[in-house]
């Protein structure tokens, strides 16, 4: 006849501790998962800080198109419309030493459907050497970028922006 209840020799225990230790966590891992399915997804100050920083990242890599993916058609800033903004962009993006382009110091106000912001924009050079140190900046520049957004179908998107130096560098 076969035994039950506590373990004979050879059997491996746990002890108490370790196993409330375990139990606990795999609870807490648990409720983790289940707070981030319920979750709506990324709040609207987190959409827009997303344009910004893709625009960014595709500056960076001279994709300018990809760079307009957050701008509206119905843009209007600095005398340029969407056309004019784009070939801007295409330009310097395309003729720009840039290492980094860095959106930083972010302020986001949302109010329905219209947001603004604010936040400057770090454009550092570099070298034009080999290896890590063709690669570190030389210089940059701040700018300050004051922009006011709209829900449109696909996302938030930029339809109005100013710009100027900072002047810091």
């Amino acid at each position: 006849m076969e035994s039950r209840g506590r373990p004979g020799k050879g059997a491996m225990r746990i002890p108490r501790n370790v196993a409330i230790f375990v139990v606990g966590a795999l609870v807490a891992v648990a409720c983790l998962v289940v707070i981030r399915a319920l979750r709506d997804g990324p709040t609207d100050e987190e959409q827009i800080r997303a344009v910004f920083e893709a625009g960014a990242r595709a500056v960076e890599e001279k994709r300018p198109g990809d760079a307009m993916a957050g701008v509206s058609e119905r843009f209007q800033g600095e005398g340029m419309g969407h056309r004019e903004l784009k070939q801007f962009i295409t330009y310097q993006a395309l003729r720009g030493s840039w290492n980094a382009v860095v959106p930083v110091a972010e302020k986001v106000e949302v109010t329905g459907d219209q947001a603004e912001a604010v936040l400057e924009v770090v454009l550092a050079r570099g070298g034009k050497g080999e290896g890590v140190l063709g690669r570190l900046p030389e210089n940059g520049d701040v700018w300050r970028v004051e922009a006011t957004l709209a829900r449109e179908k696909g996302g938030w998107k930029v339809v109005s922006a100013r710009w100027r130096p900072t002047g810091r560098r």
